[in-house]
Protein backbone atom coordinates (compact mmCIF):
# COMPACT_ATOMS: atom_id res chain seq x y z
CA UNK A 1 0.00 0.00 0.00
CA UNK A 2 2.80 2.43 0.92
CA UNK A 3 4.60 1.61 -2.35
CA UNK A 4 1.41 2.29 -4.28
CA UNK A 5 1.04 5.69 -2.60
CA UNK A 6 4.66 6.53 -3.41
CA UNK A 7 4.15 5.67 -7.09
CA UNK A 8 1.00 7.76 -7.23
CA UNK A 9 2.82 10.71 -5.64
CA UNK A 10 5.67 10.45 -8.17
CA UNK A 11 3.18 10.38 -11.04
CA UNK A 12 1.33 13.39 -9.58
CA UNK A 13 4.54 15.43 -9.22
CA UNK A 14 5.67 14.50 -12.74
CA UNK A 15 2.36 15.57 -14.26
CA UNK A 16 2.26 18.77 -12.20
CA UNK A 17 5.79 19.77 -13.23
CA UNK A 18 4.95 18.98 -16.83
CA UNK A 19 1.89 21.22 -16.65
CA UNK A 20 3.87 24.05 -15.06
CA UNK A 21 6.57 23.68 -17.68
CA UNK A 22 3.96 23.77 -20.45
CA UNK A 23 2.37 26.87 -18.97
CA UNK A 24 5.73 28.65 -18.81
CA UNK A 25 6.36 27.75 -22.42
CA UNK A 26 3.02 29.24 -23.43
CA UNK A 27 3.80 32.37 -21.42
CA UNK A 28 7.11 32.79 -23.23
CA UNK A 29 5.43 32.37 -26.60
CA UNK A 30 2.90 35.03 -25.61
CA UNK A 31 5.66 37.40 -24.40
CA UNK A 32 6.30 40.90 -25.64
CA UNK A 33 8.85 42.50 -27.89
CA UNK A 34 12.22 43.25 -26.30
CA UNK A 35 14.65 46.00 -27.27
CA UNK A 36 18.32 46.39 -26.37
CA UNK A 37 21.35 48.31 -27.54
CA UNK A 38 23.04 46.71 -30.56
CA UNK A 39 26.59 45.42 -30.39
CA UNK A 40 28.74 45.26 -33.51
CA UNK A 41 28.68 41.49 -34.03
CA UNK A 42 26.70 38.95 -35.99
CA UNK A 43 25.93 38.51 -39.73
CA UNK A 44 25.11 42.16 -40.46
CA UNK A 45 28.27 43.46 -38.74
CA UNK A 46 30.41 40.82 -40.46
CA UNK A 47 28.97 41.68 -43.87
CA UNK A 48 29.49 45.41 -43.38
CA UNK A 49 33.02 44.97 -42.02
CA UNK A 50 34.01 42.69 -44.91
CA UNK A 51 33.16 45.51 -47.35
CA UNK A 52 34.72 48.25 -45.25
CA UNK A 53 31.27 49.70 -44.53
CA UNK A 54 31.46 49.94 -40.74
CA UNK A 55 29.50 52.65 -38.99
CA UNK A 56 29.01 53.99 -35.49
CA UNK A 57 26.62 51.59 -33.74
CA UNK A 58 26.05 53.74 -30.65
CA UNK A 59 22.51 54.69 -31.71
CA UNK A 60 21.62 51.26 -33.10
CA UNK A 61 19.22 48.90 -31.34
CA UNK A 62 18.23 45.27 -31.70
CA UNK A 63 14.61 44.20 -31.46
CA UNK A 64 13.39 40.65 -30.87
CA UNK A 65 9.83 39.33 -31.11
CA UNK A 66 8.62 36.08 -29.50
CA UNK A 67 8.03 34.48 -32.92
CA UNK A 68 11.65 34.86 -34.01
CA UNK A 69 14.03 31.91 -33.94
CA UNK A 70 17.03 31.93 -31.65
CA UNK A 71 19.59 34.45 -32.87
CA UNK A 72 17.14 36.30 -35.13
CA UNK A 73 16.58 40.03 -34.63
CA UNK A 74 15.67 43.24 -36.37
CA UNK A 75 18.35 45.94 -36.20
CA UNK A 76 17.33 49.58 -35.93
CA UNK A 77 19.93 51.92 -37.34
CA UNK A 78 17.87 54.60 -35.72
CA UNK A 79 19.89 57.66 -36.67
CA UNK A 80 21.82 56.79 -39.83
CA UNK A 81 21.72 60.46 -40.78
CA UNK A 82 20.10 63.41 -39.02
CA UNK A 83 20.83 66.26 -41.39
CA UNK A 84 19.70 69.50 -42.94
CA UNK A 85 20.43 71.26 -46.24
CA UNK A 86 24.04 72.25 -45.55
CA UNK A 87 25.22 69.94 -42.76
CA UNK A 88 24.63 67.20 -40.24
CA UNK A 89 23.51 66.99 -36.67
CA UNK A 90 24.75 63.41 -36.86
CA UNK A 91 26.07 60.96 -39.44
CA UNK A 92 26.96 57.42 -38.38
CA UNK A 93 29.01 56.58 -41.49
CA UNK A 94 32.76 55.96 -41.43
CA UNK A 95 33.98 58.03 -43.23
CA UNK A 96 31.35 60.75 -43.32
CA UNK A 97 28.73 60.48 -46.06
CA UNK A 98 29.00 63.09 -48.84
CA UNK A 99 32.41 64.30 -47.65
CA UNK A 100 32.65 66.89 -50.41
CA UNK A 101 29.10 68.15 -49.95
CA UNK A 102 27.24 68.81 -46.75
CA UNK A 103 29.55 66.43 -44.88
CA UNK A 104 32.54 68.67 -45.50
CA UNK A 105 33.91 69.83 -42.19
CA UNK A 106 31.67 67.49 -40.19
CA UNK A 107 33.22 66.39 -36.91
CA UNK A 108 31.74 63.12 -35.72
CA UNK A 109 30.33 62.89 -32.20
CA UNK A 110 29.49 59.47 -30.77
CA UNK A 111 26.29 59.11 -28.78
CA UNK A 112 24.81 56.22 -26.83
CA UNK A 113 21.48 55.13 -25.42
CA UNK A 114 20.19 55.45 -21.90
CA UNK A 115 19.63 51.76 -21.13
CA UNK A 116 17.87 52.03 -17.75
CA UNK A 117 14.59 50.77 -19.23
CA UNK A 118 16.01 47.77 -21.15
CA UNK A 119 14.40 45.47 -22.37
CA UNK A 120 11.34 47.72 -22.42
CA UNK A 121 12.88 50.83 -23.90
CA UNK A 122 15.84 52.90 -25.04
CA UNK A 123 16.27 56.65 -25.28
CA UNK A 124 18.90 59.21 -26.19
CA UNK A 125 19.21 62.98 -26.05
CA UNK A 126 22.00 64.23 -28.28
CA UNK A 127 23.35 67.78 -27.94
CA UNK A 128 25.26 69.17 -30.93
CA UNK A 129 27.03 72.37 -29.94
CA UNK A 130 26.36 75.30 -32.23
CA UNK A 131 23.55 73.52 -34.07
CA UNK A 132 20.92 72.22 -31.65
CA UNK A 133 19.86 68.76 -30.58
CA UNK A 134 18.01 65.64 -31.57
CA UNK A 135 16.48 62.94 -29.42
CA UNK A 136 14.64 59.65 -29.67
CA UNK A 137 12.56 57.35 -27.50
CA UNK A 138 11.90 53.69 -28.32
CA UNK A 139 9.35 51.85 -26.16
CA UNK A 140 8.56 48.15 -26.64
CA UNK A 141 4.99 46.86 -26.52
CA UNK A 142 3.37 43.50 -27.06
CA UNK A 143 4.11 43.30 -30.80
CA UNK A 144 5.44 46.74 -31.64
CA UNK A 145 7.93 49.45 -30.73
CA UNK A 146 6.66 52.99 -30.27
CA UNK A 147 8.98 55.61 -31.76
CA UNK A 148 9.25 59.30 -30.97
CA UNK A 149 11.85 61.43 -32.74
CA UNK A 150 12.59 65.08 -32.08
CA UNK A 151 14.83 67.86 -33.34
CA UNK A 152 15.64 71.31 -32.01
CA UNK A 153 17.22 74.07 -34.10
CA UNK A 154 19.61 76.54 -32.45
CA UNK A 155 21.04 77.97 -35.67
CA UNK A 156 20.15 81.31 -37.23
CA UNK A 157 18.77 79.82 -40.44
CA UNK A 158 15.56 77.88 -40.91
CA UNK A 159 16.24 74.22 -41.68
CA UNK A 160 14.53 71.23 -43.28
CA UNK A 161 15.57 68.05 -41.47
CA UNK A 162 16.00 64.64 -43.08
CA UNK A 163 16.26 61.76 -40.61
CA UNK A 164 17.23 58.36 -42.00
CA UNK A 165 15.56 55.74 -39.78
CA UNK A 166 16.85 52.44 -41.16
CA UNK A 167 15.16 49.12 -40.25
CA UNK A 168 17.42 46.19 -41.10
CA UNK A 169 16.19 42.64 -41.62
CA UNK A 170 19.59 41.13 -42.45
CA UNK A 171 19.89 39.17 -39.18
CA UNK A 172 16.35 37.80 -39.36
CA UNK A 173 16.07 35.06 -41.96
CA UNK A 174 12.27 35.08 -41.86
CA UNK A 175 12.14 38.76 -42.82
CA UNK A 176 15.29 39.65 -44.81
CA UNK A 177 14.26 40.70 -48.33
CA UNK A 178 17.01 41.89 -50.63
CA UNK A 179 14.82 41.68 -53.75
CA UNK A 180 11.82 43.77 -52.74
CA UNK A 181 9.45 40.91 -53.58
CA UNK A 182 8.01 40.85 -50.05
CA UNK A 183 8.38 44.59 -49.36
CA UNK A 184 5.22 46.61 -49.94
CA UNK A 185 3.80 50.11 -50.09
CA UNK A 186 0.18 51.19 -50.42
CA UNK A 187 -0.62 53.03 -53.65
CA UNK A 188 -4.09 54.15 -52.54
CA UNK A 189 -5.84 51.11 -54.02
CA UNK A 190 -3.75 48.10 -53.07
CA UNK A 191 -0.46 46.92 -51.65
CA UNK A 192 2.24 46.62 -54.28
CA UNK A 193 5.70 45.12 -53.88
CA UNK A 194 8.72 47.27 -54.62
CA UNK A 195 9.94 44.53 -56.96
CA UNK A 196 6.70 44.83 -58.95
CA UNK A 197 7.12 48.60 -59.16
CA UNK A 198 10.86 48.82 -59.78
CA UNK A 199 12.23 45.41 -60.62
CA UNK A 200 13.85 43.06 -58.12
CA UNK A 201 16.88 44.32 -56.23
CA UNK A 202 16.73 47.82 -57.70
CA UNK A 203 17.03 50.92 -55.51
CA UNK A 204 14.27 53.37 -56.32
CA UNK A 205 12.72 56.14 -54.22
CA UNK A 206 8.97 56.54 -53.73
CA UNK A 207 7.52 59.82 -52.55
CA UNK A 208 4.77 59.75 -49.94
CA UNK A 209 1.52 61.69 -49.92
CA UNK A 210 1.70 64.47 -47.35
CA UNK A 211 5.47 64.70 -47.62
CA UNK A 212 5.32 67.94 -49.63
CA UNK A 213 7.64 66.50 -52.27
CA UNK A 214 10.49 66.57 -49.78
CA UNK A 215 13.38 64.33 -50.77
CA UNK A 216 16.43 63.19 -48.87
CA UNK A 217 19.41 65.33 -49.74
CA UNK A 218 21.52 62.17 -49.93
CA UNK A 219 19.17 60.66 -52.54
CA UNK A 220 18.65 63.53 -54.94
CA UNK A 221 20.64 61.71 -57.61
CA UNK A 222 18.83 58.37 -57.14
CA UNK A 223 16.08 57.04 -59.38
CA UNK A 224 12.64 58.29 -58.33
CA UNK A 225 9.41 56.52 -59.20
CA UNK A 226 6.29 58.22 -60.55
CA UNK A 227 4.28 56.09 -58.10
CA UNK A 228 3.41 57.88 -54.87
CA UNK A 229 2.71 55.95 -51.67
CA UNK A 230 -0.59 57.01 -50.13
CA UNK A 231 0.25 55.77 -46.63
CA UNK A 232 3.44 56.73 -44.74
CA UNK A 233 4.40 53.14 -43.93
CA UNK A 234 6.36 50.28 -45.51
CA UNK A 235 5.80 46.55 -44.92
CA UNK A 236 7.88 43.37 -45.18
CA UNK A 237 6.15 40.00 -44.96
CA UNK A 238 7.94 36.93 -43.66
CA UNK A 239 8.92 34.17 -46.07
CA UNK A 240 6.07 31.98 -44.82
CA UNK A 241 3.58 34.93 -44.91
CA UNK A 242 2.73 34.43 -41.23
CA UNK A 243 4.34 37.63 -39.89
CA UNK A 244 4.88 41.22 -40.93
CA UNK A 245 7.47 43.79 -39.89
CA UNK A 246 6.46 47.32 -40.81
CA UNK A 247 7.61 50.82 -39.95
CA UNK A 248 5.60 53.99 -40.37
CA UNK A 249 5.30 57.51 -39.04
CA UNK A 250 2.46 59.97 -38.75
CA UNK A 251 4.25 61.83 -41.55
CA UNK A 252 6.79 60.33 -43.96
CA UNK A 253 8.30 61.64 -47.16
CA UNK A 254 10.16 58.75 -48.83
CA UNK A 255 9.83 54.96 -48.95
CA UNK A 256 12.57 52.69 -50.24
CA UNK A 257 14.49 49.50 -49.48
CA UNK A 258 18.15 48.51 -49.75
CA UNK A 259 19.52 45.30 -51.20
CA UNK A 260 22.79 44.96 -49.27
CA UNK A 261 21.33 45.41 -45.80
CA UNK A 262 17.86 44.01 -46.49
CA UNK A 263 16.75 47.31 -44.99
CA UNK A 264 13.59 49.35 -45.48
CA UNK A 265 12.59 52.96 -44.83
CA UNK A 266 9.52 55.16 -44.52
CA UNK A 267 11.59 58.09 -43.36
CA UNK A 268 9.90 60.64 -41.07
CA UNK A 269 8.92 64.13 -42.19
CA UNK A 270 9.22 67.00 -39.72
CA UNK A 271 7.70 69.63 -41.99
CA UNK A 272 9.36 72.60 -43.63
CA UNK A 273 11.29 75.53 -42.18
CA UNK A 274 12.14 74.70 -38.59
CA UNK A 275 13.00 78.09 -37.13
CA UNK A 276 15.62 79.05 -34.57
CA UNK A 277 14.76 77.77 -31.05
CA UNK A 278 11.92 75.66 -32.47
CA UNK A 279 11.49 71.98 -31.63
CA UNK A 280 9.50 69.45 -33.61
CA UNK A 281 8.53 65.85 -32.97
CA UNK A 282 7.32 62.96 -35.10
CA UNK A 283 5.65 59.84 -33.74
CA UNK A 284 5.93 56.41 -35.37
CA UNK A 285 5.66 52.71 -34.74
CA UNK A 286 7.57 49.57 -35.70
CA UNK A 287 5.26 46.55 -35.97
CA UNK A 288 6.49 42.99 -35.44
CA UNK A 289 3.16 41.30 -35.69
CA UNK A 290 1.47 38.07 -36.61
CA UNK A 291 -0.48 38.46 -39.85
CA UNK A 292 0.03 39.66 -43.39
CA UNK A 293 0.85 43.12 -44.70
CA UNK A 294 -2.81 43.93 -45.41
CA UNK A 295 -3.62 43.42 -41.73
CA UNK A 296 -0.69 45.62 -40.74
CA UNK A 297 -1.96 48.35 -43.11
CA UNK A 298 -5.43 48.25 -41.56
CA UNK A 299 -3.91 48.49 -38.12
CA UNK A 300 -1.62 51.37 -39.04
CA UNK A 301 -4.52 53.29 -40.60
CA UNK A 302 -6.62 52.71 -37.51
CA UNK A 303 -3.86 53.81 -35.13
CA UNK A 304 -2.40 56.72 -37.06
CA UNK A 305 -4.48 58.15 -39.87
CA UNK A 306 -7.35 59.21 -37.64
Amino acid sequence: MKNTIRVLLVIFVFVAVGCVGGGAGEQRMAGKVEIREYEWMGPYAEMRSSHGWEHDAGLCAEVRAPWMDEGERIILRSSEIVGYETGYFYDDHYPVFDAEGRGKGYEHISFGFDTDEVPDGLSAECIVQGKGKFWLELAAGEDYVDIELGVGNEMEQNINVDWHFCVIGYDCGKIADGTGERTYLFDGERLRSLAELSGGGKLEMFGVAGGDGFGLVAHRDCAWSDIEAKAPVVFVESVDKKYTVAVGFERSHTIFSGTHNSCFHADPYFGANITRDEERRVRGRLYLMEGRAAEALERFQREFED
